[in-house]
């Protein structure tokens, strides 16, 4: 009977993450539906993951956390826990500059609760994506991460920020899956503002026309080209 229970447990925990493959949630996040996101998210059992499942869980809660931080407040602080705790569990797992790359966007999530550790987050967000950087130069999650930390901070510079995502695009379209990366699309998204941001409204309609044509149904670069032709209203 243990066996059998075994069994029947290992078959229901397959299904789960069968129900729920990298084209549905690539798919999701095209159309916006996070819930399919957190319905994944939550039906995932950890322990139970292969090394590959468990990267890609791991990448799915970096990119449901931040929509969390965005959207839902209420759960933002539990998902970027979970997010925490797993990445942790991924040490020695992932590509070291992966993992410093994570711990760097993880200080920047915990620096939008908490002010009163300024200096602390803002070492932990530099130092991290400097030694990531330095481990994979040309990594284009590590590209990503280093454009972030130039668009969001205060000081950063909005030009070497549109570097680091141009050449993340780069390495994002050479990768064999590429038509699959939810990551690619959101490189390509913070494009677009970034061009916008430096008052470089063509190009950035140009670069949002192009996505759209690779992408017609993501409502991403729908939502864009929107607020790129109607200014006023944002």
């Amino acid at each position: 009977m243990k066996k059998l229970a075994l069994l029947i447990l290992l078959m229901v925990s397959g299904m789960c993450r069968a129900q729920y493959s990298n084209h549905q949630l690539y798919q999701a996040y095209l159309v916006r539906d996070m819930d399919v996101w957190q319905r994944y998210i939550a039906s995932a059992q950890w322990d139970t993951m292969s090394n590959e499942e468990q990267k890609q869980l791991l990448n799915y809660e970096y990119g449901f956390a931040a929509y969390c931080i965005s959207h839902d407040g209420n759960n933002a602080e539990g998902m970027l826990k979970q997010f925490e705790q797993h990445l942790h569990a991924s040490k020695g797992k992932i590509a070291d500059a992966d993992y410093y790359a994570y711990l760097s966007g993880l200080y920047s999530y915990k620096l939008s609760f908490d002010k009163t550790h300024l200096l602390k987050y803002s070492s932990g967000i530099f130092d991290n994506i400097k030694h990531a950087a330095e481990l994979q130069p040309n990594n284009p999650f590590v590209l990503s991460m280093q454009g972030n930390v130039e668009f969001y901070s205060p000081f950063g510079s909005k030009k070497k920020a549109l570097e680091y995502y141009t050449k993340a695009e780069t390495n994002y379209r050479q990768l064999p899956n590429a038509h699959e990366v939810w990551n690619l699309r959101a490189v390509q998204m913070t494009i677009v503002q970034c061009l916008a941001k430096m008052n470089r409204v063509d190009d950035a309609k140009q670069r949002c026309e192009q996505y759209l044509q690779e992408e017609p149904g993501c409502l991403i670069f729908q939502q864009l080209m929107s607020d790129l032709n109607n200014p006023i209203n944002n």
